[in-house]
């Protein structure tokens, strides 16, 4: 699984690498962010004139489907196992036609051993932050306004990954997230498109070090929380 994230860079400094046309995101560093708060992600959205733009906006990070009744059900769906996607009916659509990548500098997993669950922190091996693929969904609050949030894919854990967890979040590179979040692809192409992305996701792209058991809680936030500890 994915639970929590570490946002300490801004993704908007990857406009120009990212071809982004717009950038609605708002960012404030954060070092220990969990599911129902906000994160960045990368669209593909026509505007108002019918111009197909890449957007990097912000979500709620937990899915919140439109049929939904509230916003409480994003609590359980704040990732989507990439071997039950194309079934369940929470994520279904969404991968159908709300696709995105999720720029995300870090994020933390706890390994259980004899003296307790110990916290890793993986951060991305090269230069770029990770960049998870992910889902998004439109819902209507009360006042009118569109509440959009988020998922982030997952897939069993390979390489030194599984050391830590059997689960890690399904990886883009550079190369794959233009096929990724195309608004174009049709329903009938998604399956083959999953099996693409996981095809190609490399755990060896993903660092990682051990972090304080500080990071457990959540009202810590600060930048100490991601530093290396024997």
């Amino acid at each position: 699984m994915c639970g929590r994230l570490n946002m300490s860079l801004d993704p908007a400094d990857l406009a120009d690498e990212l071809r982004l046309d717009v950038v609605s995101y708002d960012y404030t560093p954060r070092y220990n962010v969990p599911p129902g708060s906000f994160v960045p992600i990368v669209v593909e959205r026509l505007d108002e004139d019918g111009q197909l733009n890449r957007r990097l906006e912000t979500a709620s990070w937990g899915l919140v489907p439109a049929w939904a009744k509230d916003t409480k059900i994003g609590f359980k769906a704040f990732n989507a196992r990439s071997e039950t996607v194309l079934e369940k009916p929470m994520f279904r659509q969404a991968i159908k036609r709300r696709r995105c990548a999720l720029p995300i500098p870090g994020y933390y997993e706890w390994e259980v051993t004899d003296d307790g669950k110990q916290p890793w922190m993986m951060t991305s091996a090269g230069d770029d932050p990770l960049f998870m693929a992910g889902l998004f969904e439109f819902w209507k609050q009360p006042d009118q306004s569109w509440l959009v949030s988020t998922t982030i894919m997952t897939m069993e854990s390979a390489g030194h990954l599984q050391d830590v967890h059997h689960r890690m979040p399904v990886f883009l590179s550079r190369a794959h997230i233009d096929e990724w979040i195309d608004p174009a692809t049709v329903s009938s192409e998604v399956p083959a498109l999953l099996d693409s992305v996981l095809g190609q996701v490399d755990p060896a792209g993903v660092d990682r070090h051990k972090v304080g058991k500080e990071i457990g809680n959540v009202r810590n936030d600060r930048p100490e929380l991601a530093r290396p500890v024997a």
